[in-house]
């Protein structure tokens, strides 16, 4: 997928014009084609807070046009009555139904058309592609399972390992459930095959394994598979 930049900062993608104004600093707006949610997912929300951390949390919270009570009546208020907090809720609104309108493909749009409110943009798409809580509390029960009885194989590469197990953790941090860091830390360690075990045993007595960083370790495991192949 090819992005160019006019003078103005415009991005276009795909014959899509995105015309949010971007620095060197702004990444590129994300684009859901239905494939690739729960990848898209995570980028989509981190280009938002980039634009505005306000303006995700409109997404997150959903915003209600201003309304008042005329003789026991809720009506909506004027917009020309509107407090300039109003407008900049709304703005909020706007700028996120706009980013997330640019960020999918034309089959994904079809979904969310006529939807006035960011938030419901994005319910709409998370119901679809994970599912409603009883489907993704059922998803993440599968990928718990699947992490507590994940294993090396004896002639498996470490990096194919871990590349696989990543895959779990971040299948379900999509879904809403973030595993900690020191329970990676001990899964790995308590996962693989016998070759490890003199590196497991020196890590186990020397460190506390609720401070280790999982990058350090992935780090330290991948040397030691070098020098055993290399012995």
């Amino acid at each position: 997928m090819g992005f160019s930049v006019n003078n103005s900062g415009v991005v276009y993608c795909c014959s899509y014009c995105f015309d949010i104004t971007i620095s060197s600093s702004l990444p590129v707006l994300p684009y859901l084609d239905g494939d690739n949610y729960a990848y898209c997912k995570v980028r989509i929300i981190a280009f938002l807070k980039a634009l505005d951390e306000r303006i995700w949390i409109c997404v997150q919270n959903g915003w209600t046009p201003p309304t008042k009570m005329v003789v026991s009546v809720i009506i909506p208020t004027d917009i020309s009555l509107w407090t300039k907090t109003n407008f900049d809720e709304y703005n909020w609104n706007s700028k996120g139904l706009h980013a997330l309108f640019m960020a999918v493909s034309p089959k994904e749009f079809r979904r969310v058309f006529i939807c006035e409110i960011a938030k419901k943009v994005w319910d709409i798409l998370e119901i679809t592609h994970e599912g409603t809580k009883i489907v993704k509390n059922s998803k993440l029960q599968i990928l718990t399972s699947r992490f507590e009885e994940f294993r090396m194989n004896d002639d498996e590469r470490f990096d194919e390992y871990y590349a696989k197990l990543n895959d779990i953790v971040n299948s379900s941090f999509s879904l809403g459930e973030k595993i900690l860091e020191s329970k990676i830390v001990c899964k790995v360690l308590r996962s693989l095959p016998e070759k490890f075990r003199p590196k497991v045993t020196a890590i186990e007595e020397s460190k506390d394994l609720n401070s280790v960083k999982v990058e350090k370790l992935v780090g330290s495991l991948q040397i030691y598979e070098y020098h055993l192949s290399t012995a």
